[in-house]
């Protein structure tokens, strides 16, 4: 192997979506926030402290470190902080971060969920308007999944042929800070 052959494939410029084109950049980066131990101040980090455990040096790679830092923290990944000891901004991983479900429509089931308190899902279809029951389930599986609805029981549906959950919403103030913010 010559020494100036590349040791892994470019990516295809022509294929924007493929796998090539992505490096995995952020992938690495949460896997190692997420390893960091100790107290929050022992956790922090700045970006010369992530590029050196990554082993990228300055340059172009180093710019997209920061830029990806800046999103994370938009998202809440991450809290930003001034050290007044070393000058410099530094960063902390917030451990039990969750991808927040955003959208107008998902605010406004969220809200009719909140509101009722104990309901059907076409309960929540008639007072949204959502036409496709479909996502309206899928959302429901999940909030049933992470603990934030409960089952209590089960009623004959309007059309009559058949039965539906009734849910409930197990902690109010828990589902309004997490899940409606």
């Amino acid at each position: 192997m010559s020494s100036n052959t590349p040791s892994r494939p470019a990516p295809n410029s022509a294929d924007p979506g493929s796998a090539a084109s992505k490096s995995g950049l952020a992938d690495r980066m949460r896997t190692w926030m997420k390893s960091r131990t100790g107290t929050k101040t022992q956790r922090r980090f700045s970006v010369d402290q992530l590029c050196k455990a990554l082993c990228v040096t300055a340059g172009e790679e180093h710019q997209k470190i920061a830029n990806a830092l800046y999103d994370f923290e938009q998202r809440g990944e991450l809290v930003g902080y001034l050290s007044q000891k070393h000058k410099r901004r530094q960063y902390l991983y917030v451990q039990d971060w969750k991808r927040v479900l955003r959208g107008h429509l998902n605010r406004k089931i969220f809200k009719a969920m909140y509101v009722a308190n104990t309901f059907a899902v076409t309960d929540i279809q008639r007072l949204t308007g959502v036409q496709e029951r479909d996502y309206l389930d899928k959302l429901v599986r999940q909030l049933k999944k992470d603990g934030y609805l409960q089952p209590i029981q089960r009623r004959r549906c309007a059309h009559g042929a058949g039965a539906e959950n009734i849910y409930h919403i197990v902690h109010r103030d828990k589902f309004k800070l997490e899940v409606m913010r």
